[in-house]
């Protein structure tokens, strides 16, 4: 019986030295230890503000006929509409370093989606002028090229509206504008608007 007793005596002994091990000593409060230390706080350098447009997010999203109007349309967009030939439409100026990036992850999408879709490019840049934000503006000589009057149409605020370059417009088999971007696309956003517009 005795060494039962010994043992429990032990074993309260114990719990009791582990007990007080854990309530004293050099323990901060909690409240010391949410407080920071004033010397170890650095000093955050301001927010870095991009100064260049974000031109795409401010392009709609559509789902409207193509603008059909007598006299707008250039030749080589009217037959793909009228065959109901899904196309993309790129309104590029070659003096910007942007139209060979766009033009790159267009024709990979080409390669990957061999006839279904046709790109139709037009090189806008000797009739316009870019203002410092980027936006162009149509020279008045476009109206004297026959060939490039239809184009000045179709880019005119009552038509597709381009105000910058390059311009990507997405067209699918029914002749519906499903995708416009201006800039520099996304090549998988551009790959989904390829498929949604060939399905």
């Amino acid at each position: 019986m005795r060494r039962p007793v010994v043992a429990l005596v032990l074993l309260v002994a114990l719990a009791s030295l582990f007990a007080l091990a854990g309530c004293g000593g050099d323990t901060p409060e909690p409240a010391d230890l949410l407080e920071p230390d004033p010397s170890a706080v650095e000093e955050q350098p301001p927010a870095v503000v991009d100064e260049d447009p974000d031109l795409s997010p401010l392009e709609e999203v559509v789902y409207e006929p193509f603008p059909r109007e007598e006299g707008a349309l250039p030749a080589d967009i009217e037959s793909r509409l009228d065959a109901g030939q899904p196309m993309i439409i790129l309104f590029v100026d070659r003096t910007q370093t942007t139209t060979d990036d766009q033009e790159a992850i267009i024709a990979a999408l080409q390669e990957k989606y061999r006839g279904l879709i046709d790109l139709v490019t037009f090189d806008v840049g000797r009739f316009v002028t870019h203002d410092a934000d980027g936006r162009i503006t149509v020279n008045e000589e476009i109206n004297e090229d026959d060939v490039a009057a239809p184009v000045a149409r179709l880019i005119d605020a009552d038509h597709l509206d381009v105000r910058f370059t390059p311009y990507t417009v997405v067209v699918d088999r029914k002749g519906y504008i499903t995708w416009r971007y201006r800039g520099l696309s996304d090549d998988k956003a551009l790959e989904r608007e390829v498929i949604r517009a060939t399905d």
